[in-house]
């Protein structure tokens, strides 16, 4: 099978360019269909969203292999009627999944921290020699 060139992205002219911006502070939005809570289950080690309405109380858990079949899970259920929400969703799943991946802590709405990666290192080495 023959591939066909790849064509070099082009700018068309005239085309409109949007500078990115976003403040948490004066953006953000509650999602009316609730919030979610993000884990990963430390005995099955699949990711769970939970969406809840109020007090931390799951009404639907949505659990996976990975980031891409959970929030396309919650966006086909209809779990959020916000696309901002659905956002958020996507890379806070991902963060979840790398965490797992490098066997470091994941913290919702916390960056992950390099440190950690450096530490699991260190104990995998120590517990091999």
């Amino acid at each position: 099978m023959q591939l066909l060139p790849q064509k070099k992205p082009a700018l068309k002219e005239g085309a409109k360019i949007i500078q990115a911006r976003y403040d948490s502070m004066k953006d953000w939005r509650m999602d009316p269909a609730g919030y979610f809570l993000i884990r990963i289950n430390p005995e099955t080690k699949e990711l769970e969203v939970g969406l809840c309405k109020r007090q931390n109380v799951v009404e639907v858990l949505v659990k996976g292999r990975n980031a891409e079949e959970i929030y396309n899970t919650v966006i086909r259920e209809g779990l959020t009627k916000d696309l901002t929400h659905a956002a958020y969703l996507g890379n806070e799943l991902q963060k979840a999944e790398i965490a797992r991946a490098l066997n470091i802590p994941y913290v919702q709405d916390d960056p992950l921290d390099p440190a950690m990666l450096q530490r699991s290192r260190l104990l995998k080495k120590g517990s091999s020699s």
